[in-house]
C-alpha cells in the first residue's frame, strides 16, 4: 500500500475521484530498480501497471518479430508516465520489455486487482481505459 498523495499529482490519476485514488493506492507498492534491470519481458503475463516516479525506462522489443529488430527501442519512459498498460488490455501480455536505463523508483500497481476494481466500478474502468488510450496515443506522437 502506498499513500494516495503519491498518485494525485500525476496526469494519469488526476481525473479520478479521491475514493478511486485511495482504492488504487491500496493495491500499489513503491519499488526501486537499479540501472539495467529488466522490469518485465515481452510475451509474458502483464501483471502490473507501473508509474515511473524517478529515473528512466526504455521499452524495447527483445525478440524482434513483426518486422522489428531484436533489442530495438520502442520508446523511452520519463518520470510521471505510466507503462505496462498491457496489464489492462486483453490478452494481458506485455507487448514489449522494459529496462531501467538509470536507477528507477516506480509505483507498481497489481493489474489483476485493478481490473477487478474496474469490473466492479464501470466508471473507474472507463476512466482508466480512457487514460491508457491517451497515454498510448501520446507515446505514438
Amino acid at each position: 500500500m502506498i499513500s494516495p498523495g503519491l498518485l494525485r499529482p500525476y496526469r494519469f490519476f488526476t481525473s479520478l475521484t479521491d475514493e478511486q485514488i485511495n482504492d488504487i493506492a491500496a493495491i500499489g507498492e513503491e519499488k526501486s530498480f537499479s540501472a539495467d534491470s529488466v522490469l518485465f519481458r515481452e510475451s509474458t503475463p502483464a501483471d502490473n501497471l507501473m508509474l515511473l516516479l524517478e529515473g528512466a525506462v526504455d521499452l524495447f522489443y527483445s525478440n524482434g518479430g513483426a518486422g522489428a529488430a531484436a533489442n530495438s527501442t520502442v520508446c523511452s519512459i520519463a518520470p510521471g508516465a505510466i507503462f505496462g498498460v498491457s496489464s489492462l488490455i486483453k490478452p494481458y501480455q506485455y507487448t514489449a520489455s522494459a529496462r531501467a536505463t538509470k536507477p528507477v523508483r516506480v509505483v507498481d500497481i497489481n493489474g489483476a486487482r485493478l481490473r477487478a476494481m474496474s469490473e466492479n466500478n464501470p466508471t473507474l474502468g472507463h476512466v482508466l481505459i480512457s487514460n491508457v488510450a491517451a497515454a498510448v496515443l501520446a507515446r505514438l506522437r
